[in-house]
């Protein structure tokens, strides 16, 4: 356990019903007993742990600060795995705040960010696959990758790499003994089993690398650059999809000038949707501006839509893009 005592809002920022100040460390009862008043008048130190409890914030003068129920779970039976406290005060900003400045005049320290995570990891709560986990399930932008993020809290994942380690050290101390020991004779069939074993771990190992693209899409989404000429349906597409005005939509060509970023939600799969400004000479230097950053777009996608004016015949523009784009991952886009 760390010395000191840590303290943070930890609901996001904004107006809502309910916000929670979270105070981890071994003072985080001491200090929130100063600061709060049980409607049961017990203190918080004789209260036993996972008990919610009714009563009100106050400062040094007794005077109210906020209503509030305060949870207290004792380590190392908490997500820390030290004495943790959370405040649960009315959503404001203002009363937040106000509560937080309260454990930080009495012996809290801010916390840094992740540092609960990282004190749960320091403590041996969680190993570094579930912390980053913790990152995930806060980011997901899916219920898929909600999904896959839960699975990676529970320990599948640190159980099947511990499982490849210890398959790994077996061989490595058999080799490491018939090294040691060479003046006893190691019958062919034992490195026959030992290049099998190393060849079935190989192979689970290299099972397990290639899931990690598909970790990554669910986790930052598919970066998906919708591109062409100007004047072409870019942005109507992206309204399309997003099923809202979100982009300017108008006869004018290179009204699109910065990317407009969206993500959508495709059976799970997030999509990263950029609508980017039309590609063509530049006028003036916005829109020189703009291209380039079209440009960059349609080199780093995972997945381009290419649109294309149906209307018309092809021009050096579309010609251009087609070579440029990569079948794999492209899809043209007939409007």
């Amino acid at each position: 356990m760390t010395g000191d005592t840590i303290a943070a809002i930890s609901t996001a920022a904004g107006r809502a019903a309910i916000g929670i100040v979270k105070i981890s460390g071994p003072k985080a009862i001491p200090i929130t007993d100063t600061i709060f008043l049980a409607t049961n008048k017990k203190m918080l130190s004789r209260t036993p742990t996972f008990s919610l409890i009714h009563g009100n914030a106050i400062d040094k003068k007794k005077q109210l600060v906020d209503e509030v129920l305060v949870s207290v779970m004792r380590g190392p039976k908490s997500y820390t795995g030290e004495d943790v406290v959370e405040i649960n005060c009315h959503g404001g900003s203002v009363a937040l705040g106000a509560v937080l400045d309260l454990t930080l005049k009495n012996g809290a320290r801010l916390a840094e960010p992740g540092e609960f995570t990282k004190r749960a990891y320091l403590n041996g709560r969680i190993d570094l696959v579930q912390a980053e986990a913790v990152a995930n399930i806060i980011q997901a932008k899916t219920a898929l990758a909600l999904k896959a993020a839960q699975s990676q809290l529970d320990g599948r994942l640190s159980e099947t790499i511990r499982s490849l380690r210890a398959e790994l050290m077996d061989i490595a101390v058999q080799l490491q003994a018939a090294i040691d020991f060479s003046d006893e004779d190691i019958e062919p069939n034992d490195y026959e089993a030992l290049l099998a074993s190393l060849g079935d771990t190989k192979k689970k190992i290299k099972n397990l690398l290639e899931t990690n693209a598909g970790g990554c899409l669910l986790k930052d989404g598919i970066k998906t650059a919708i591109v062409g000429g100007p004047n072409v349906g870019k942005s109507s597409l992206l309204n399309a999809l997003l099923k809202k005005e979100r982009a300017i939509v108008t006869e004018t060509a290179g009204t699109t000038r910065d990317l407009i970023e969206e993500i959508i939600d495709v059976k799970g799969l997030p999509l990263v949707l950029q609508d980017t400004a039309g590609i063509r000479r530049a006028f003036d230097e916005a829109e020189s501006i703009g291209i380039k950053l079209s440009k960059n777009a349609l080199a780093q996608a995972d997945l381009v839509l290419l649109v294309i004016d149906s209307s018309k015949r092809m021009g050096t523009t579309e010609k251009s893009l087609l070579k440029q784009a990569n079948p794999e991952n492209s899809v043209v886009v007939l409007n």
